[in-house]
């Protein structure tokens, strides 16, 4: 079974994606924000990771960088909506130089994220 980590600083978002994710079938862990991304990451190893771009004190950026340092087998799908000044294209094609190997810009349906998180571990 895949083992997945899933980072976004919105709660209800991220319970939502845990949820989908683990009714299809994949093995999910969570984390709020950016330190307790890079805490689990140190900890375990993860087939794929799934985090949001715009979060306080560590964003997705930096989170992408050093999961891919420790394990270069590592999928990285980015998510984002953007923010009040940034726009969410553009932050996705910012993690997509910074080596994610997919993008969904939110909102995205449940199925699709599961479509490309089974995509994405082929």
């Amino acid at each position: 079974m895949a083992r997945l980590l899933i980072v976004d600083d919105d709660e209800a978002v991220l319970a939502v994606m845990a949820e989908a994710l683990r009714n299809a079938g994949f093995d999910v862990e969570s984390a709020v924000n950016g330190q307790q991304a890079l805490e689990q990451i140190r900890k375990g190893r993860f087939d794929l990771l799934i985090t949001d771009i715009l979060m306080p004190e560590i964003d997705g950026l930096a989170i992408i960088d050093k999961a891919i340092a420790g394990n270069q087998d590592i999928s990285v799908l980015a998510i984002s909506g953007g923010g009040p000044d940034q726009d969410g294209g553009d932050l996705l094609e910012a993690a997509m130089l910074s080596g994610a190997d997919a993008i969904l810009e939110k909102p995205f349906l449940p199925d699709e994220l599961i479509r490309t998180a089974r995509a994405l571990l082929r």
